[in-house]
């Protein structure tokens, strides 16, 4: 299987996808930004106030997540799922749809609704973590592109 990623001017990866869980009716667009430096694939303030996501019954993380400001005690968000394209087949030309199940991800704390302009509903971002790129053995960049094979 191979995962191919966008780059951009900073050679940060970005990766269009869904997201889907027992709070939502329906899978939900979802931009994700690879980062090697997350143990756990995490939704951003920002993505759990978009997403509407209901953080009051949700259990917290046993272990904090060391961020840019402090240390923040995630909620778990259970029973997730990620759907996004790879390439399979003879020379990674057949393009399917696959879908990533994890047990949970991490939800930082909402963005409070107040703050939420529609320019940062729009550029919105999460982070994939190491809990899902370890599948991947081998790396390549080449022509503006990650490219990632098991």
């Amino acid at each position: 299987m191979r995962l191919i990623v966008d780059l951009d001017t900073n050679y940060h990866g970005h990766i269009l996808a869904y997201i889907n869980c027992p709070q939502f009716t329906s899978p939900q667009p979802i931009h994700l930004v690879i980062d090697t430096g997350s143990t756990n694939t995490t939704l951003l303030g920002d993505d759990v106030t978009r997403l509407s996501i209901n953080c009051t019954n949700l259990m917290l993380s046993p272990t904090p997540c060391q961020t840019a400001h402090d240390l923040v005690r995630p909620y778990l968000l259970p029973n997730v799922e990620i759907g996004m394209e790879v390439r399979e087949g003879w020379l990674n030309r057949q393009r399917r749809f696959r879908i990533v199940e994890f047990p949970s991800v991490n939800c930082m704390p909402p963005t409070h609704p107040q703050f939420m302009t529609r320019q940062r509903v729009r550029g919105a971002y999460s982070l994939l973590g190491m809990d899902f790129l370890r599948l991947f053995k081998k790396w390549k960049f080449a022509g503006g592109f990650l490219f990632l094979d098991t």
